[in-house]
């Protein structure tokens, strides 16, 4: 046998081993001793450990995209504190102070689960 170290197959970190790190922790073992217990690497615990911390939970995150830059509450509060603004204008508002871009229509879809609208300009030529 090589003296290489030979690496078994991954496996995601299950809901009751995230719990038994989190108590263990709890109890004050270190971190090795706790990866040697559940059988996981030390980063792999003081990454579970530093969420439970920071976050107050160990679930995983399922996001495949970025998290939103702000959220319904404050397309909301901008959307009902002048009603004559537009989607557009919500979206360079928040360009210009987060530096992040949303659309417009992000904007329109997330009102219109709140059960708001946002006023839509007219786009037809007056006919005189």
């Amino acid at each position: 046998m090589s003296r290489r170290k030979r690496r078994s197959a991954f496996h995601q970190v299950s809901k009751f081993d995230r719990g038994r790190i989190v108590a263990y922790r709890d109890c004050g073992l270190s971190f090795r001793q706790i990866g040697s217990r559940v059988g996981r690497n030390r980063a792999t615990v003081m990454r579970i450990c530093d969420r439970w911390m920071q976050e107050g939970t160990t679930d995983r995150r399922g996001r495949s995209h970025p998290p939103q830059c702000t959220t319904s509450r404050e397309d909301r509060r901008m959307a009902m504190t002048d009603c004559s603004v537009t989607s557009r204008t919500i979206a360079q508002h928040i360009e210009s102070v987060t530096h992040h871009s949303v659309s417009a229509r992000t904007i329109r879809r997330r009102l219109q689960q709140s059960g708001l609208s946002v006023r839509r300009p007219l786009l037809g030529l007056h006919l005189t």
